[in-house]
């Protein structure tokens, strides 16, 4: 702002020296100019300070809350003491394998389960079933706080690599595309 501030006294100063003896037409279109520098720029300060610096109710109510590290080191710094004599305690394992069922919602880009947990070193088989007639989906098993990461590198990846960028390391498993079949990984 201080700079454009200079830049409009170096053009009022050049006005009055120069402008003022040329034909009108220019000093004309030099107030026009001046003018709409100083309506743009009520304008702005009309907006910023209309907002009170809250954010708008449309932003917030459909901001979506980071839960990626931040969630794992609060979790480490309420635990306290307590957490530095499991750190070094091995996972317990489950007992037996663990199966999901994950389906696609008919014809629509969603599926009926959001999110699958399972203990460290557990064995699990996930059976992938898609009814739908008109839409492939493939399922990507991927570490947590990763997915719209991994689905952003995956679309320049394109149909050919089932939508995954190869040798992503945050993909655990990942299926091929499939149109109406029973998959289990």
């Amino acid at each position: 702002m201080i700079g454009l501030s200079a830049i409009k006294f170096a053009i009022v100063i050049m006005y009055y020296m120069h402008l003022k003896f040329d034909d009108r037409f220019f000093g004309t279109v030099f107030i026009a100019g001046v003018v709409l520098a100083f309506a743009v720029g009520g304008a702005l300060m009309t907006l910023f300070l209309s907002f009170d610096g809250e954010p708008r109710s449309y932003a917030a109510a459909h901001a979506v809350p980071y839960e990626g590290h931040h969630a794992a080191e609060e979790k480490h710094l309420t635990d306290g003491a307590e957490a530095t004599e499991t750190e070094h305690a091995p996972e317990p394992v489950a007992a037996g394998p663990i199966s999901f069922t994950v389906a696609a919602e008919g014809e629509t880009l969603t599926f009926d389960t959001e999110s699958l947990s399972a203990a460290s070193g557990s064995e699990i088989t996930i059976t992938f079933d898609n009814p739908s007639v008109n839409n492939s989906h493939n399922l990507v098993i991927v570490q947590d706080g990763t997915k719209d990461a991994v689905e952003t590198d995956g679309t320049p990846a394109g149909p050919a690599n089932n939508w995954v960028a190869p040798g992503d390391s945050r993909v655990i498993a990942n299926t091929a595309c499939w149109v109406q079949e029973n998959l289990a990984m």
